[in-house]
């Protein structure tokens, strides 16, 4: 079990939270095992829990009224995956987030990131680091659909997500980057001539 919180540790340790305060964390979180195409949160769903990717890959997508999906990002092992607006504000998810490959994540409470956050300042600080990190990704993700050609926000994808072009199908990509399946095609095939 102590193997899937590694990386969280370590995050932890970098903000110099004490063993015991880390210790309390683990009692009030829990491993959970999440097989490929279950959903983690669902739109319309209250966000109860943050929850921290051990092993795995999650898609956060939008349903638009036609039935569409629109991917807006991936959560790959040692990232952060939830709706945090949803949480903080308890009210219910605008998107959903699913598995893409059997994954591992750590559920995290939100009453219990609270609580931590009114007692001790390393904690608080622990995740305004995390919130900093989610923040700073919107916003480039923004900045790319607005400024980037359809070649560069591939790049771009590329940089921001080191292989996981072999981890996702063609289809996915295009829709996160806001092209249709065949224009991804054919932007790759001229990358080949």
């Amino acid at each position: 079990m102590q193997l899937y919180y590694r990386s969280l540790k370590r995050m932890a340790h970098q903000v110099s939270i004490i063993d015991q305060d880390w210790n309390r964390f683990v009692e009030q979180t829990r491993v959970r095992h999440v097989q490929q195409g279950t959903y983690l949160i669902e739109t319309g769903e209250p966000v109860k829990h943050a929850y921290f990717c051990s092993e795995g890959l999650f898609r956060l997508f939008y349903t638009l009224a036609d039935g569409r999906e629109y991917n807006v990002g991936f959560s790959p092992e040692d990232d952060y995956v939830t709706s945090y607006g949803a949480m903080v504000q308890g009210k219910p998810s605008t998107f959903t987030i699913e598995a893409m490959e059997d994954s591992v994540v750590i559920e995290i409470p939100y009453h219990v990131l609270k609580e931590l956050m009114d007692t001790s300042h390393m904690w608080e600080r622990f995740v305004r680091k995390s919130v900093e990190r989610l923040y700073i990704r919107k916003e480039e993700r923004e900045r790319e659909l607005l400024y980037l050609s359809a070649r560069e926000r591939y790049d771009a994808f590329l940089l921001k997500y080191p292989g996981l072009d072999k981890r996702v199908a063609q289809y996915h990509i295009a829709s996160y980057i806001g092209i249709s399946p065949v224009s991804l095609s054919r932007l790759l095939r001229s990358d080949l001539h």
